[in-house]
């Protein structure tokens, strides 16, 4: 059974909520016919290397001006999905949108040569591992 581990550092009253909108997404994989079940698992307490942790916090700071992500955790959303069409590194990418917001980006081609520009910081920095 293919599964997606997100490694996610999360401020703690926000990881419940986030664990419901991975299932929300994962509901909809479901209508569209992207995979036939899923099933979301949160773990506030991963066993991690602790420089994951590090590297999280690294670069929360980098990405927001030099704040840190007080009262917060790296957490492991489980996502364990059966009867999958396509890639699952394309439904990884999919829900990671969850974690880091798509930026809006110009028509102009030439504009898109700066693509650095237009990217957004991520909500909650994280990491993905996807296994079979």
């Amino acid at each position: 059974m293919p599964t997606i581990d997100f490694d996610c550092l999360v401020p703690d009253a926000e990881v419940a909520g986030l664990s419901e909108r991975f299932t929300r997404a994962t509901d909809e994989l479901i209508v569209a016919g992207d995979v036939e079940r899923a099933r979301v698992a949160v773990d506030t307490s991963p066993r991690v290397d602790p420089e994951l942790e590090t590297e999280l916090r690294r670069i929360y700071r980098v990405e927001h001006s030099d704040l840190d992500m007080d009262d917060a955790s790296v957490c492991r959303y489980r996502i364990q999905l059966e009867g999958v069409r396509g890639s699952v590194n394309q439904l990884a990418m999919t829900l990671s949108r969850l974690l880091t917001p798509p930026a809006v980006l110009p028509r102009d081609r030439v504009m898109l040569e700066q693509e650095a520009l237009y990217e957004l910081p991520a909500t909650y920095p994280w990491s993905v591992r996807v296994s079979r």
